[in-house]
């Protein structure tokens, strides 16, 4: 297979990851609708309806279309066979595989809690009930930590996995 093939699949992937989180954006819709508000704050109807219309359409289009994407980002020079991986190669690429999940949750509650944190010093949210109790202080405590893993596994992946390989033997 080609690098292309390859990642015609990664896209098809990152679609239906798309489109778990339009599902997921549905509850928004349902709650505006009931309601007219989220947690008690007024939002459109039309904002809460694109919150689920957008990330469903392009879920769509990059389902039918991958090769088109993939035309889009890959060079035709670059779109060559690859080559079998040996078994530290693999190991090194599970290792990044899972560095990026965990950067992926980890930069997500990151933004959370930077968010949060700039809402509860405003002045224009005072009204709000922003208080941060122990719970909060340890979910931003781990969500450092996280990032800090995260940024491990992805800057050490090929030491950690020869590691891994000598505990094997």
């Amino acid at each position: 297979m080609k690098i292309s093939h390859f990642f015609a699949v990664l896209v098809r992937l990152f679609a239906i990851g798309l489109a778990i989180y339009a599902v997921r954006q549905l509850l928004l819709l349902f709650e505006v609708m009931a309601t007219g508000a989220i947690s008690g704050y007024d939002v459109s109807a039309v904002f809460a309806g694109m919150l689920v219309l957008c990330p469903l359409l392009v879920s769509v289009l990059l389902w039918y279309f991958p090769l088109a994407v993939t035309a889009f980002v890959i060079r035709e020079d670059m779109d060559q066979s690859l080559k079998p991986l040996d078994v530290q190669g693999s190991l090194v690429v599970l290792v990044l595989a899972i560095g990026l999940y965990l950067l992926y949750f980890a930069i997500a509650d990151a933004v959370y809690w930077l968010t949060y944190w700039q809402m509860a010093a405003g002045e224009s949210y005072s009204g709000a009930r922003l208080h941060f109790d122990a719970d909060s202080k340890a979910a931003m405590v781990s969500t450092g930590v996280e990032l800090l893993m995260a940024f491990g596994l992805l800057s050490r992946a090929r030491s950690i996995s020869r590691a891994m390989l000598r505990l094997a033997r």
